[in-house]
């Protein structure tokens, strides 16, 4: 039998009409299938994109929410003490945020994917803690602690906005006059914050040691 084939092959003329009719269909098959694998591509890439630029646009929107929540609870903050202060402060709470259903996940990198479903669980640890705060805190102290929380979680949701847009090759974001401020007011917004806060610490901490030193206890161990 294989001599046969042998024989067959050698008496086989890559000139003859079957050999170029096989040839041309190879050939036809082979740009076919490379047609569709880079229409497919192509397809993948812009469904990647619409992707990316949804989810981008979503945690840009929740930054905008956090502001007003930020100025919510700073104008409920201001508001004299009485029945219309406790009914503004029951408003004031860290915005709830979850992106749009049916969005194509396995279209995006599993890394991004990853980073981008932390966010949404992080946002609702805050807000557990926030609730659970309200218990017990005062209502200046709730509303300081509300504006504080949502700067950072609008600036990480502009800063994970933003990478997610660089990654996927989405153009980057041109926020109108409105917010076209917003990063540099929520970064000042959490700097001074902090420094508010540090400076909060050292005096109560310096309160703590002048009433510890003021009690006969300490007085009578410093003159043993």
């Amino acid at each position: 039998m294989p001599q046969e084939w042998l024989v067959y092959l050698q008496r086989f003329s890559w000139n003859s009409p079957i050999a170029l009719a096989l040839a041309s269909s190879a050939i036809g098959s082979i740009v076919t299938l490379a047609w569709i694998s880079a229409r497919d591509m192509s397809d993948r890439r812009s469904l990647r994109r619409a992707t990316a630029l949804e989810l981008a646009s979503s945690l840009e929107s929740y930054a905008r929410t956090c502001r007003t929540m930020m100025h919510k609870a700073a104008w409920a903050a201001a508001v004299p003490a009485g029945s219309m202060s406790r009914e503004a402060i029951r408003t004031v709470s860290i915005a709830a945020f979850a992106y749009p259903d049916r969005l194509r996940w396995d279209v995006l990198r599993r890394k991004a994917v990853s980073e981008l479903r932390e966010y949404p669980a992080t946002v609702h640890a805050t807000r557990e803690y926030a609730e659970a705060y309200r218990e017990f805190a005062e209502p200046t102290d709730l509303c300081a602690l509300v504006e504080f929380e949502s700067a950072k979680a609008a600036m990480a949701a502009l800063a994970l906005a933003r990478t997610t847009r660089r990654r996927h090759g989405v153009a980057t974001w041109k926020p109108g006059a409105k917010d076209s401020a917003i990063e540099r007011e929520l970064s000042d917004f959490i700097e001074n914050a902090e420094e508010k806060r540090k400076a909060s610490l050292h005096r109560r901490a310096e309160s703590m040691t002048d009433r510890r030193a003021d009690t006969p206890e300490f007085k009578q161990a410093l003159s043993a």
